[in-house]
């Protein structure tokens, strides 16, 4: 009987393990440093987890996170961060009209990333590495 447990344990340790490969980024060209996304977020209905929270008013629709969320979408990171919200009236080709919603982040700062250790043969292996870089989100 202990064995099995053993079994089970080993096999939720490597469950476990592989839960932070799902919430990688697609890499961004020409930064050696790629940022890693927050490990968490809101979940968005029809998406799933969105590594991003949306501060905003309470009672509003969509659902806003509280005013104190993270703004940016990178852990660990330090510097300034700025977001802006646009909402406006849209047509397209055809004549139907829309209302676009746009959620536009900047931040600039210090943040602890991955960096390759051999881009060519080191499938996928980084270490972590401090950097400065300035991020737009749209």
């Amino acid at each position: 009987m202990t064995k099995r447990w053993n079994y089970l344990w080993v096999m939720i340790v490597l469950a476990g393990c592989s839960l932070a490969a799902w919430g990688q980024i697609d890499p961004i060209p020409n930064v050696a440093i790629q940022p890693l996304p927050l490990p968490g977020g809101d979940i968005i209905p029809g998406y799933g987890l969105f590594h991003q929270f949306v501060p905003g008013p309470p009672g509003q629709i969509p659902p806003f996170d509280p005013p104190g969320a993270d703004p940016h979408g990178l852990t660990n990171f330090k510097g300034i961060a700025a977001m802006g919200y646009g909402l406006g009236p849209a047509t397209d080709g055809h004549g139907n009209p829309y209302a676009v919603i746009t959620d536009i982040r900047v931040y600039q700062g210090y943040y602890v990333g991955g960096e390759a250790v051999d881009p060519v043969n080191s499938a996928g292996y980084s270490k972590s590495a401090p950097a400065y870089g300035t991020f737009v989100e749209i």
